[in-house]
């Protein structure tokens, strides 16, 4: 679905981009500009900035840069349409419908959230109310969860039979169709009727960080498998996109500056119910890189407490991966074995796990201390072995006294050189991809052309004086003159780079936003005389060209007249030569 530049506008015009940003992160003023950390890169000292009157952002540590959609775009990973779609709705704008569709893509979304909602509702009453969910208040029960913890969840239950739900939504008008694509209803085999995906079981509804329903997850009573079930994929749900509780932990974290990360529903509900609410779940699933970013809009401080098994062991130190990856400080709590999050809060109590997390070990110290349960660390091969586990989460961290700190631990206690540690380190560096932080822009606006589209783009001032001696057609190529044409029109700078390339949009923020241009009043004279230039060498290119072909003609009159005119032109072309020299002192300004 495409929009055109009007509606992309108001889009744009309802979302202010200081209000959006520090939705994400905290800014502070700075002259004209507000600062933060950059949430794009690791960094100690602010280099992101944000400007409110032309309402882009540029990062001067990692040059990237853009409006309020690309930021969102960067931020939630989200593509062009669906950030377009997210914002008008937080904006109140009605998007129009392309295509002559029937629907378009986000009517149906808005039906599937209220299929979601309906099927909460019908969940959550048969469990607090209804006949039928008296074995899942008993299971809850034995769980130690309290019926007023259930109902902030909205926790539910799914009845056994095989169209329970369907039937309650079909008959509130709800398309069976629909029911399937959101995932609450399986397609039945050979023609048959759909019917409910989730049966006899408690159910979860897993929230948006607005409080919108996006799917279920399902826990079995009683013996059948799966244990667990989840809605699949669908157009609001994606399960590596999202984190159960994450609606209502978000003030808990921003307040507390950290997050709790476990692995099952109950885990969070109970933690919740215990006192922790800066806790969200992983849906049964390894932690993605998408669920990293979430988090880190919010802190960038986890705790992971996953299950004493060794699958929890394994998912423990791949999702600390993924948080030095992304910046983190990272560390987890070891439980003894055969013990949850659940059960030692229930044994123990609050302030037990609440010491415990304060005392979490970092990611790499846990790693070493797994790798030397595995392999001996009194002979050469097994320090080598442990050095394989753990020179992965080494190559992560960027911050160098770090480094240093836990190379010195781990020489000493495997007894082993300083420098052949760093040596395998940098080996591993070595083979790694490049990561995805981005370098200064190319400076492919070249030469007088480049300087002059920044000296314009960092004072607007100039652009009068520039129209007076330029125009669009002058620059080199169509991109250029077309940007030219959109900076000569007096659009706003978060306009003009709508519809340029990501690399453009680096570069043109970045401009706006740096200090100014250095000797800009010389620079902008010297770029002005390089266009007028450039025009008489096209004028004169074009007589030549009209010369010879009145020579082929034979047309005497005609090559007499643009003969004067070339000599007219090379005249000029020589005097104003002449009069740079004088006015540089001698110099040509080249």
């Amino acid at each position: 679905m495409r929009w055109d530049e009007d509606t992309i506008a108001r889009v744009k015009e309802a979302n202010e981009i200081t209000e959006i940003v520090s939705a994400y992160i905290p800014l502070t003023k700075s002259g004209s500009n507000l600062k933060a950390l950059c949430p794009f890169h690791q960094e100690k000292t602010p280099s992101f900035m944000v400007n409110p009157g032309r309402q882009i952002f540029h990062c001067f540590g990692c040059h990237v840069g853009g409006d309020v959609i690309r930021f969102v775009m960067l931020q939630d990973g989200l593509p062009f349409t669906d950030v377009v779609e997210k914002l008008a709705e937080r904006g109140g704008i009605d998007l129009p419908r392309t295509g002559g569709e029937p629907g378009t893509r986000r009517d149906r979304k808005d039906l599937m959230y209220g299929a979601n909602k309906a099927a909460a509702g019908f969940y959550s009453t048969l469990l607090l109310k209804g006949t039928e969910g008296g074995e899942a208040r008993e299971y809850l029960k034995m769980r130690g969860i309290h019926v007023d913890v259930s109902r902030n969840f909205l926790m539910g239950y799914a009845p056994s039979g095989w169209r329970s739900l369907m039937d309650v939504l079909v008959k509130e008008g709800f398309d069976p169709g629909l029911l399937v694509e959101c995932g609450l209803a399986v397609k039945g085999e050979k023609g048959r009727d759909p019917y409910d995906r989730f049966r006899n079981r408690v159910v979860f509804p897993i929230h948006d960080l607005h409080g919108r329903i996006l799917g279920f997850g399902g826990r079995v009573l009683g013996d059948d498998l799966p244990k667990y079930l989840n809605t699949p994929e669908t157009p609001i749900y994606r399960k590596g996109d999202s984190l159960f509780g994450m609606d209502l932990a978000a003030p808990a974290i921003r307040a507390e500056g950290q997050v709790i990360l476990v692995e099952g529903y109950l885990d969070v509900i109970s933690l919740h119910q215990g006192g922790i609410r800066n806790v969200v779940g992983v849906l049964g699933t390894a932690l993605t890189t998408e669920q990293a970013k979430r988090i880190k809009r919010l802190t960038r401080d986890c705790v992971l407490i996953f299950d004493s098994d060794e699958a929890g062991i394994k998912a423990a130190l791949r999702s600390g991966m993924i948080f030095l990856e992304e910046g983190f400080r990272c560390r987890i709590v070891p439980l003894e074995s055969g013990e949850d999050p659940d059960t030692y809060l229930r044994k123990r109590g609050e302030a037990a796990l609440r010491d415990q997390i304060s005392n979490a070990i970092p990611v790499i110290t846990f790693a070493k201390e797994e790798a030397l349960k595995r392999h001996p660390g009194n002979n050469v091969d097994g320090r080598v072995q442990v050095l394989d586990a753990i020179i992965p989460f080494l190559a992560k961290i960027k911050d160098r006294a770090k480094l240093g700190i836990y190379l010195k631990e781990i020489a000493d206690e495997l007894k082993i050189e300083q420098q052949d540690l760093r040596a395998k380190l940098g080996s591993v560096k070595e083979r790694k991809q490049p990561p995805l932080s981005r370098g200064r822009p190319q400076m492919f606006l070249q030469g007088w052309e480049g300087l002059l589209i920044h000296i314009m783009v960092r004072d607007p001032s100039t652009i009068a004086r520039v129209k007076d001696v330029a125009d669009p057609e002058d620059f080199s190529s169509p991109g250029v003159s077309g940007l030219v044409g959109k900076i000569f029109s007096g659009a706003a700078l978060d306009d003009i780079i709508q519809n340029t390339d990501d690399n453009m949009k680096d570069l043109l923020t970045g401009w706006a936003l740096e200090d100014p241009v250095e000797g800009k009043e010389k620079a902008l004279d010297d770029c002005l005389r390089r266009v007028t230039e450039k025009k008489l060498d096209k004028m004169i290119q074009e007589t030549e060209n009209r010369l010879t072909l009145a020579a082929k003609k034979r047309d005497d009159a005609e090559y007499r007249k643009l003969t004067e005119e070339w000599e007219r032109l090379q005249v000029q072309r020589h005097d104003r030569r002449k009069s740079d020299e004088k006015s540089s002192g001698g110099e040509n300004g080249e």
